[in-house]
């Protein structure tokens, strides 16, 4: 995982390091195309859900744009652990 050149590791960074451990702790790991393809397709579905919620009013304009962002940051996780 590239860092910063002060040494430290972004809040995305942090966030891919902490799915990849989360995938290890089951045997897999987000660089596995299979296991990434995998985690898109949930986060994705994890946003339509988010859409949902957000017209039916149950999650404010505010509140969605941030759980949105977040999904969103997940979703780059595989990436930046090349």
């Amino acid at each position: 995982m590239p860092v910063q050149p002060d040494g430290e590791l972004t809040q995305h960074q942090r966030l891919a390091a902490m799915l990849e451990s989360k995938a290890a702790e089951i045997g897999r790991s987000l660089t596995d195309e299979a296991t990434a393809a995998g985690l898109r397709i949930a986060l994705k579905e994890m946003r339509r859900l988010l859409q949902g919620a957000h017209l039916s009013g149950f999650i404010s304009d505010e509140g969605y744009r941030d759980l949105d962002t977040m999904v969103e940051a997940m979703m780059e996780a595989p990436g930046l652990l090349a």
